[in-house]
Order: C-alpha cells, then structure tokens, then sequence
C-alpha cells in the first residue's frame, strides 16, 4: 500500500473513539475523548499498517499570565499558551514518503504546565483530523445543532463574545471558571451567568 492508502486503512481500522471523560465540574462539565485513548489507538492502528506519526514542529503562538485577586488579597497566576503543531505521518517502508497534518491547541493551567496541555490538545486533534476518527456522536446531529444556534444567536451569547473577544485577558479567566478550552464552548447557562455579572459591573 502507498502513504495514502495506508492512512485510509488506519481511518477504517479505528472509526471511532467514544467520549468517555468529563472536563469540569457540576453543571459545567462535559463530555471528551480522553488523549490516552487516542494515542493508543492511533499507535496500534500504526504498528500495523506501517506509520508513525511524530510532531515535528511546535509555535508558540501566543502566551500570557492572567493575574487575579483573590480574598485576603492572595494573588493567583493562571498560565495560558496557545500553540500551533505541525505533525508528520511518515510511512515507515518508504520514509521519503510523508504527509504533514498543521493543528492548534490551548493550555490553560494555574502552574506551568499551559504550553505542555495545549500541545497535547494540538496533537490529540491532529490524529483525530488526520485519521478522521469519529468520537462518539453522529456529525450530522452536531452539524444541525450548531446551524440551528447560528440561526437564532441568543442577545446575551452575541453581548458575551464580543465584549471577551475584546478582553484576551477575561477570556482566559471565563475559560479557566467554567471549565473549557475556548470561549466558544460556554454553555447557555455559562453564558446567562457570565452575562448577568457583567451587566451588574456595568461592563456590557
């Protein structure tokens, strides 16, 4: 088989990996596919049809420490890296052979591990991208959801975003509270919660 059609038999040979970890707590958690799942999948599916993947190339793309006052004055630091990775699937008979697969990741973390989260988010998704690794849900159902939120945006969604997108700093700490990688995947409650202290601040 040539690069192309061993990375098709790596595609069929996985298919899917079902979401079975929870990030965040309470009514802010939701569901993922865990990197550890993915990795050893990926490297089986490897070892049989004769690839390695290897990431090649690491950017940082963007870092920053947010600063934040807690009670009795006790300041806390939280880290946040985002990163661009370029992975390379190399075909072990014909190592001349290769494919490079570019993706993004975003650590954020209260000590120094923000740049190590966010590469192996970057890779996690590479390997999904690049294997189109299905993970647990139907894309159709997905792809329908999100056209119908599109449609009808809610007001306090579209105030929230736009106020953050203009507030790198805020993003990171809304992120870090409720739990997600980007600002995107707030909730409706997260968002109707988010919305309803900024307006009390007089901040939208």
């Amino acid at each position: 088989m040539n690069l192309f059609e061993k990375i098709l038999a790596v595609s069929m040979e996985i298919k899917n990996i079902e979401k079975n970890i929870s990030v965040g707590s309470g009514t802010y958690s939701y569901k993922a596919v865990s990197d550890l799942d993915v990795t050893l999948k990926v490297k089986e599916a490897e070892e049989k049809f004769k690839l390695v993947s290897i990431p090649i190339k690491q950017e940082l793309v963007s870092s920053e420490v947010i600063k934040t006052l807690k009670e009795g004055n006790k300041e806390t630091l939280t880290y946040v890296d985002n990163i661009k990775m370029t992975l390379r699937i190399v075909d072990v008979e014909e190592p001349t052979m290769f494919i490079d697969i570019e993706s993004f990741g975003k650590g954020i973390d209260s000590g120094d591990k923000g740049f190590g989260k966010a590469s192996t988010y970057a890779r996690k998704y590479a390997l999904l991208n690049a294997y189109k690794i299905a993970t647990g849900e139907d894309p159709d159902a997905e792809k329908s959801k999100q056209e119908e939120v599109a449609k009808t945006p809610s007001e306090k969604r579209v105030s929230v975003l736009n106020f953050l997108n203009l507030n790198t700093k805020l993003q990171g700490e809304i992120c870090k509270h409720f739990g997600v990688q980007t600002i995107e995947d707030l909730s409706d409650k997260d968002v109707a919660t988010t919305y309803t202290s900024y307006k009390k601040k007089g901040l939208i």
